[in-house]
């Protein structure tokens, strides 16, 4: 326990106690204060601080939309593809280029709410020539979301999100689309404005055809109902590509392409070559500007109305 003295010039128990005696706590003057209750009355005072607080810094979870929802209409790009694809190791690339002082074509970076997030798969990245500690795969029943505000030339805020879902998730949903463990992937299906469609080089250099039919069952359920949201199919890992027999690339890029109508591809690595190296610092970067041209359209409507020609004078007047 703690306390003090009720004789004001008696510091005890930092100084011996003015009465002689050797235990200040047998002292009759001594005023005990119990420890355990300073401590609940400190326990409450921090859980009413953290209470406070809107946002965490960590990646949203559905539930935290309306962080970001009510400042503006947010833009959600939808991460998809099979697990070990890459998806999440595209994420902490993106974050780590822009931390690097990257930049995206049309947009400044402008904050983010989720910056703990960011960090800890910026972290779990750590790059070396010719390798690459992939983050831990994504849990089956998560459906994290990270943010990003961007500002265009004109000023306008906007904010954009990329979900990271486990690819477990994609490939029920593929087979199954009401799928009851599948949720994550409908939501993300229904709610994105566009998508990123993984293609792992490393798996169809070892499964051939049948990683070629998952990735096309993945493809044609994303393609069901789109309306004509923007597709870009990225080649991950595709330092590894020219192993990948000619027969099954050319197949895929032509079924791919008969698929979607918005549609692009790129090449991208998370492998380090000396000098400039565009599968890494260029393209990583270029999927997320071709994406947001096509999602984010600037408008440039004219507001001026036409002269109107009336019989009626209060009609044609105009003031001075």
């Amino acid at each position: 326990m703690e306390g003090k003295c009720k004789i004001a010039e008696c510091a005890a128990p930092d100084v011996p106690c003015h009465d002689g005696c050797e235990d200040y706590k047998t002292c009759s003057n001594f005023i005990a204060e119990i420890i355990e209750k300073k401590a609940a009355k400190e326990k409450t005072s921090s859980e009413i601080k953290q209470s406070n607080l809107n946002w965490t810094g960590q990646a949203f979870s559905i539930q935290e939309l309306p962080l970001v929802s009510s400042r503006t209409s947010p833009v959600l790009i939808g991460i998809v593809g099979k697990a070990a694809a890459g998806k999440t190791s595209y994420l902490a690339m993106l974050y780590t280029l822009l931390l690097r002082g990257k930049s995206l074509k049309e947009f400044n970076f402008a904050g983010t709410k989720t910056i703990l997030g960011w960090d800890e798969l910026h972290h779990r990245l750590k790059l070396k020539q010719g390798s690459v500690p992939f983050p831990t795969p994504t849990p089956a029943s998560s459906n994290r979301l990270y943010h990003f505000a961007l500002r265009n030339r004109g000023e306008q805020l906007k904010d954009v999100l990329f979900s990271d879902a486990s690819g477990e998730v994609f490939s029920l949903w593929s087979i199954h689309r009401e799928d009851e463990q599948a949720q994550n992937a409908r939501w993300i299906y229904a709610n994105s404005n566009g998508f990123m469609l993984f293609i792992d080089c490393q798996a169809l250099v070892e499964g051939q055809s049948l990683a070629k039919r998952e990735i096309m069952r993945i493809a044609k359920q994303l393609s069901h109902d789109l309306k004509d949201r923007p597709v870009i199919a990225v080649w991950s890992k595709s330092d590894k590509k020219n192993e990948i027999l000619p027969t099954i690339i050319d197949s895929l890029k032509a079924e791919l392409s008969a698929l979607f109508t918005n549609y692009n591809e790129i090449d991208i690595s998370n492998f380090l070559e000396p000098g400039p190296d565009e599968l890494v610092h260029e393209n990583n970067l270029s999927a997320v500007n071709w994406l947001l041209e096509r999602i984010i359209i600037p408008s440039n409507a004219d507001l001026t109305l036409d002269a109107i020609t009336s019989d009626d004078l209060l009609i044609n007047y105009r003031s001075k």
